[in-house]
């Protein structure tokens, strides 16, 4: 009974033993199937892994590659181009006679030898082969031929400038597309020494021009033993002449209204000095301190660029002689001229009327009186004849002064010519006028009709035949077989049929007249 009971617990026991053994070995089953799974998900997220990986490197490698063949190509130009610099500052250095430039030219060829070892080292550390020297000169046999032929300093220069200047660009170009250090740290060398190169060849080439233009500048400084031909300040005179021709009809209008009132100050500051000395050294004497500053208004047209009609009577004149303007034109110019200058004189006169014992004094206007007097009283004939000297001596200053060099020689002429006129009491139309025009607005017995029928005409005609006659026509014969004008057609442009001498005789070889130093700063 006992055995039977014990075994009936063996075999309980061996079933529940048997029971949790299929368990535990069910469970290390899974454990393991979970485990494998999880291995094998590891195992092909590896296989991924260096797949892409893979990839990567070779994909990096073409790249990589590509970049460094690039690189080589690219120094491989440069390399080239330092080549051509280098023969060219050896080649230049043989042929020019300047030491200190030679010199320069000398140490940039020695530069240029460090930039050609420097590239073709770092060509073969790329693993790259450096092209041959003889073969870089053969391909540029032809463009170095050319160079080497230029002999003058100054455009050897500038074909180094250029040289440099692509050089620096080619270099800068170069550093925004390397990435490589080694490379960078050499191209960065390299354009340091190309821009010192093009800043001292710019300044050699900016010193070359300063010295030729001062040289220029001393060449025509110096004036021919007797001052300038008559043909070279009619030529002038011609320049003059044809700008003013084209200038529109306001311009012609304010120059002359400013020119007429500007050269009034000339006379009320010499009527207030001989108006002053009269008095106590008479009248003579004191006409002679006025004439001294008469020529002040004068002064101020000169300064100020405006003109009296009178003046007229040359340049544009002289223009139309030689087909560079129209007659139309002359007409036009004297009109507006003449216009403005009595518009000018009249305003001041106005002015001069209107501030009479506060502004001027009354022995001015007095004196004023008295010379516009003495102008009325002429006849006709003495009208003529002094407006004839007023006209002659007012021409001739524009000639002279356009013959003249030197601001000083100007002040001079222009006084003495304004002396003379005051104090011979000549008929300028303008300057008379001025004078008459305050006299009548101040309450003298003078009126506006005697004036403008009888002064007015004849003092014109009389200023006309003067400048026109004595000065102009008489210093144009002067010079008509001595010298070649160009005539051009009256669209401005050089006509072969008219590119004729002023006698009529052979072409003209130089179409352009020489310049005349300052001619602007005539009357």
């Amino acid at each position: 009974m006992l055995l039977m009971q014990r075994s009936y617990n063996f075999k309980a026991i061996l079933g529940i033993s048997i029971g949790n053994f299929g368990l535990l070995l069910n469970l290390l089953i899974a454990i393991n199937y979970y485990i494998i799974n999880i291995m094998t998900d590891l195992y092909l997220k590896h296989e991924e892994n260096e797949r892409i990986h893979k990839n990567r490197h070779d994909t990096g490698s073409v790249n990589s590659n590509k970049a460094l063949e690039d690189t080589i190509v690219l120094l491989q130009k440069y390399l080239a181009a330092e080549v051509a610099g280098r023969d060219l500052y050896v080649e230049q250095a043989k042929t020019l006679k300047d030491p200190i430039l030679v010199q320069a030219l000398k140490s940039f060829a020695s530069t240029e030898s460090g930039h050609i070892i420097n590239i073709r080292e770092k060509i073969t550390e790329l693993g790259g082969t450096p092209n041959p020297l003889n073969a870089i000169r053969e391909a540029q046999k032809g463009v170095s031929a050319a160079s080497h032929q230029v002999s003058a300093p100054l455009d050897m220069l500038r074909i180094d400038l250029k040289i440099e200047e692509n050089a620096i660009n080619d270099y800068t170009a170069g550093l925004e597309i390397i990435e490589d250090p080694g490379v960078r740290a050499l191209i960065e060398n390299n354009l340091a020494e190309e821009i010192h190169h093009s800043l001292y060849l710019s300044k050699r080439i900016n010193e070359i021009l300063e010295t030729t233009k001062a040289r220029i500048g001393a060449i025509k400084g110096i004036e021919k033993p007797g001052g300038k031909e008559a043909s070279e300040i009619f030529k002038a005179s011609v320049e003059v002449g044809e700008a003013r021709l084209k200038r529109s009809w306001l311009e012609m209008s304010m120059s002359g209204l400013i020119a007429g009132m500007n050269v009034t100050f000339g006379i009320i500051a010499s009527s207030y000095v001989a108006g002053a000395t009269e008095p106590f050294v008479g009248a003579n004497v004191s006409k002679i301190f006025g004439a001294l500053f008469f020529p002040i208004g004068f002064m101020f047209l000169m300064i100020g660029k405006s003109e009296l009609f009178t003046e007229n009577f040359l340049v544009p004149v002289t223009a139309v002689i030689a087909k560079k303007g129209k007659i139309k034109e002359l007409f036009k110019l004297w009109s507006l001229t003449l216009i403005g200058n009595m518009a000018g004189i009249f305003i001041f006169a106005l002015a001069i009327a209107g501030s009479l014992n506060q502004i001027v004094p009354n022995f001015v206007v007095t004196h004023i009186h008295g010379v516009a007097g003495s102008y009325m009283n002429k006849t006709p004939f003495v009208m003529v004849l002094s407006a004839i000297f007023a006209g002659w001596l007012i021409t001739l200053m524009t000639w002279l002064l356009i013959a003249s060099s030197g601001t000083l020689a100007r002040i001079f002429i222009i006084w003495t010519v304004g002396f003379l006129i005051y104090l011979n009491s000549f008929s300028h139309i303008v300057v008379a006028s001025s004078e008459i025009l305050i006299a009548i607005n101040t309450g003298s017995h003078i009126s506006y009709l005697p004036w403008l029928y009888s002064y007015v005409p004849l003092t014109i005609a009389g200023n006309m035949i003067g400048g026109l006659f004595f000065v102009t026509i008489l210093q144009y014969l002067q010079i008509l077989h001595s010298t070649e004008l160009p005539i051009r057609n009256y669209e401005g442009g050089l006509d072969s049929s008219h590119q004729l001498s002023m006698a009529g005789g052979e072409d003209a070889k130089n179409p352009k007249f020489e310049d005349v130093e300052n001619i602007e700063d005539t009357l």
